[in-house]
């Protein structure tokens, strides 16, 4: 089974249906609430209906409202929810449809009836949202919610199997592990430390500085070139260890972040100097002469989405934990997870 989770924003719904949406919002925080306050107090038992529930909301959402806290309340016991929940549906009572024109619209009920709203499908999620449509795909349980002034919905889409046959590879790359990968629909995965490139950079920085304060320029350059050769020397070794891990599966396509401008704007002083380029471009060449195909996708927010839920998350040092859905994970490799899932733009043939 692959799995792909789609998180897609309403395009410009109407002040009524946002006013609606929030309002629902809330109730379904109202209506979780009312069952753990009623299981903790013993007024009713677990077997609670919709037909206890004095709210607006259709009785669906009602329904949905009870099984997540029911879940809540078996794992945490007492709950306090301060704040609005996204309201949920299962599968069977949303919909997903086009309109005359092309439009991409999703529809279910709410309040006062049912809302279909136009959504803004992007590149990474179209594939998965046209199986969907085609019925080449099921849909799961729909989760409707707001970010500031806008409107999101994220659903996720399962096929039995690959319809290409391939065997997504997602690859992170950064600093604290030079690599982290991740084969989708499987439990492999394989992490390459960055720890010794992370010494050979603050060691050479720190001998650059004594040069420089020196005035000892052909030492600096001679300096400068090791350190290259050092790093140079790393990557082609972690990336020979991960084109030999990804041909053990059958039919791979490998998937990189294009890190094209990742320096504009970082923060990060090391990232002046860091070869994320050159590791990638080991990776893509090494790839072409495996026979690999090789995609590059786009890298927004790959590092701080749940890749199960597609929900943000907290990312603490190497550990990535989502507040929505309660999955951890390694954080890079929560990243080459979200890469695997986006589809991307091929760069070799």
């Amino acid at each position: 089974m692959v799995t792909t989770t789609v998180t897609v924003k309403f395009h410009n719904p109407s002040l009524a249906r946002r006013k609606e949406w929030q309002r629902a919002a809330q109730l379904y925080r109202d209506t979780k609430q009312f069952c753990i306050d009623g299981w903790e107090n013993d007024d009713f038992d677990k077997s609670v209906t919709t037909a206890s529930i004095d709210n607006g909301l259709y009785s669906a959402i009602q329904n949905q409202a009870i099984r997540e806290a029911k879940a809540d309340h078996q794992e945490d016991g007492a709950v306090s929810y301060r704040q609005s929940q996204p309201f949920a549906l299962n599968n069977q009572n949303w919909e997903i449809d086009t309109t005359e024109n092309g439009s991409v619209v999703v529809g279910f009920p709410c309040i006062s009836g049912w809302w279909y709203t136009p959504v803004e499908v992007y590149d990474d999620v179209d594939d998965a949202v046209r199986r969907v449509l085609n019925g080449e795909a099921d849909k799961t349980r729909l989760q409707v919610y707001r970010r500031g002034d806008d409107w999101f919905c994220t659903f996720s889409v399962e096929c039995d199997t690959n319809p290409d046959g391939e065997t997504a590879i997602g690859v992170d790359v950064g600093h604290n592990n030079l690599l982290a990968a991740h084969a989708e629909d499987t439990d492999e995965s394989m992490l390459v430390s960055g720890r010794e490139a992370k010494y050979v950079r603050r060691r050479f920085r720190s001998l650059r500085e004594s040069l420089q304060e020196a005035g000892a320029l052909r030492a600096l350059n001679r300096a400068d070139d090791k350190e290259s050769r050092r790093i140079r020397d790393l990557n082609h070794t972690a990336s020979r260890r991960l084109i030999d891990w990804i041909e053990q599966f059958e039919n791979p396509v490998l998937r990189l972040e294009d890190l094209e401008g990742i320096r504009d704007g970082s923060d990060w002083r090391g990232v002046h100097s860091w070869h994320f380029h050159q590791l990638q471009d080991f990776i893509v060449y090494k790839a072409e002469r495996a026979g690999i195909r090789v995609e590059k996708v786009d890298p927004e927010d790959t590092s701080q989405r749940c890749s199960v839920c597609g929900e943000y998350g907290t990312r603490d040092g190497d550990h990535f934990s989502c507040p929505s859905c309660g999955r951890e994970r390694h954080s890079d490799l929560n990243g080459a997870e979200n890469i695997a899932q986006r589809e991307g733009e091929p760069c070799t043939a």
